[in-house]
């Protein structure tokens, strides 16, 4: 029994002195160092994160603060990652003159295409040329010449197949020379329209193949102008 309560009290007695270690106050002599390249100049901050206050380093990356042993510190250069560290488990010492070996940044960004706007003159030439490729379809006189063939194209899932891909070729060239359209116009500045709401505007457009063919340039503005502004009026709710 006895040599329990000396045990607990031993235990105690450690505890006691490991919590005033963890509360006695520190001093931290420390350096940032980037070991790519040859820094001459360090942007640095050094923050006590326990208590929300810090103080500027040197250009040369060095530093000094005074902390709790238990306090967490975060060492914050311009151009790297934030280092976060603490003297916590460590054995106690007045002062800490650690190094800190700094790791850059890394930004990635997703890949861009830029595409050059087309001219009004290369889109109205592009306009007039809209057209659907041809697919064979029955006529009352290749009926009469080969009534087999005629009920091949008339019934064949692939006949069927043909000239709904044609159908769909044909409605991707009109949707494509509209949208570069819109491109142009919001370059400049005719309509204020986000690349993401397009393919909605363009649904709401619902433009005749005929005019979108013949139309002038101005009649197209005018009518595309008249259309955004009842499309932005929807959006917003009035």
């Amino acid at each position: 029994m006895k040599r329990l309560i000396i045990f607990l009290l031993f235990c105690s007695v450690i505890s006691y002195g490991q919590s005033n270690a963890n509360d006695s106050l520190i001093t931290i002599k420390g350096r940032v160092v980037d070991t790519t390249y040859n820094v001459g100049f360090y942007n640095l901050v050094v923050l006590n994160k326990s208590v929300g206050k810090g103080n500027f380093g040197q250009y040369d990356g060095t530093f000094t603060i005074s902390v709790k042993k238990s306090d967490t510190i975060g060492i914050s250069v311009s151009g790297y990652k934030t280092i976060y560290w603490s003297f916590a488990d460590s054995s106690y010492q007045r002062v800490y003159k650690p190094k800190f070996y700094l790791e850059s940044i890394e930004y990635q960004s997703e890949e861009v295409v830029v595409v050059p706007l087309k001219t009004l003159e290369e889109l109205k030439e592009e306009r007039s040329n809209i057209s659907k490729r041809e697919v064979p379809t029955v006529t009352v006189a290749n009926a009469i010449q080969s009534p087999i063939t005629a009920l091949y194209m008339a019934f064949s899932k692939r006949e069927k197949t043909k000239r709904l891909v044609a159908e769909m070729e044909y409605k991707d060239q009109q949707e494509d020379i509209v949208r570069e359209i819109l491109r142009v116009y919001v370059s400049n500045d005719i309509i204020d329209l986000d690349q993401d709401q397009f393919a909605e505007f363009i649904r709401f457009l619902n433009l005749n193949i005929q005019f979108l063919k013949t139309a002038t340039d101005y009649e197209l503005i005018v009518y595309i102008k008249g259309k955004y502004q009842h499309f932005q009026k929807i959006n917003q709710g009035f």
